[in-house]
């Protein structure tokens, strides 16, 4: 007994510590962090940027043998907004995001994920002048990593876990390019046949290349700090981003509703403009309980 309470103790301290380190960082390179989750609700399309924290897989597997897959985009498939441009025309203006998220367990302790993330733009009234014009991009992305379960009262279980990771995709704009990501992700959460909850911190590595201007003039790359006045563009160098997401999960064993925040924070100093807010709501699916619920006495009579 006393091992046991021992482990949920160590853990119980290292979920603390994790949390208090991370929200302390944030906080102490942009103390408005909390002005940032409205933002969650709402889209400013106004300014261009580059970059947007996509979701974070965190499976919480208990054991090997386990699947499980998560649908999840932005709320309403999509933000709608309408504006006037200088012509006194309207202008409508919508943008969503989706993502599909993989992972299994084919041993203990051993997990590989796969996400894919699309987001988009599009606007009723493009203006190139201006960069006003419809935008997407797409991340492939793989990962390794281990976990550890520990079990509780109820079937309640502690998971830990860390995964490494690299994608990429294109990004279509005012400007062309394609990213690149390296990216390490540890995380602790609860898992039940009801409720899950998980912390991750994921720790980002953002490069850029292929680098097409579009026809854009020096004066508007400036003006946007894509590129700097000794011919230092975006793609010059590597952004990295410190990103604490949230994730909830409700439902009963297989199949589950879940809620995730995501937020970035640039560790480096970044000229260029980014999104540091992404809120998802998706289904979250455990094939392995799946299975187990289609095999139960009776089921399979029906």
């Amino acid at each position: 007994m006393l091992p046991h309470r021992f482990a949920w103790g160590i853990r119980y301290t290292l979920l603390r510590a994790f949390i208090v380190f991370s929200w302390n960082f944030l906080l102490m390179k942009q103390r408005n962090l909390l002005f940032l989750l409205p933002i969650a609700f709402s889209v400013c399309s106004c300014n261009r940027y580059y970059y947007k924290p996509n979701g974070v897989n965190t499976p919480l597997f208990t054991g090997a043998g386990q699947a499980h897959l998560n649908l999840a985009g932005s709320p309403g498939w999509g933000t709608a907004t309408t504006s006037y441009n200088d012509n006194g025309n309207n202008t409508k203006e919508n943008t969503y995001f989706f993502d599909v998220q993989a992972s299994v367990s084919p041993l203990n302790h051993l997990a590989l994920i796969g996400n894919y993330s699309t987001y988009a733009y599009r606007t009723s009234s493009q203006d190139t002048a201006i960069g006003r014009v419809n935008a997407s991009s797409h991340l492939l992305e793989g990962g390794i990593g281990g976990y550890y379960a520990t079990k509780g009262r109820r079937k309640v279980q502690l998971v830990t876990d860390l995964f490494v990771g690299y994608g990429g995709g294109p990004i279509r704009s005012d400007v062309d390019m394609t990213g690149t990501r390296w990216f390490i992700q540890p995380g602790i959460g609860m898992h039940s046949p009801w409720v899950d909850v998980a912390y991750n911190l994921r720790v980002s590595t953002v490069s850029y290349s292929h680098f097409n201007a579009n026809g854009r003039t020096m004066a508007y790359l400036l003006d946007n700090h894509l590129e700097d006045t000794l011919g230092n563009g975006i793609e010059s160098k590597s952004y990295t981003f410190l990103e604490p997401s949230f994730t909830l999960r409700a439902g009963y064993k297989f199949a589950k509703v879940q809620l995730q925040m995501v937020l970035a924070q640039s560790a480096n100093y970044i000229p260029w403009n980014y999104n540091g807010v992404r809120f998802t709501v998706g289904f979250y699916f455990s094939l392995e309980d799946a299975l187990a619920f289609h095999k139960q006495p009776g089921k399979a009579a029906r």
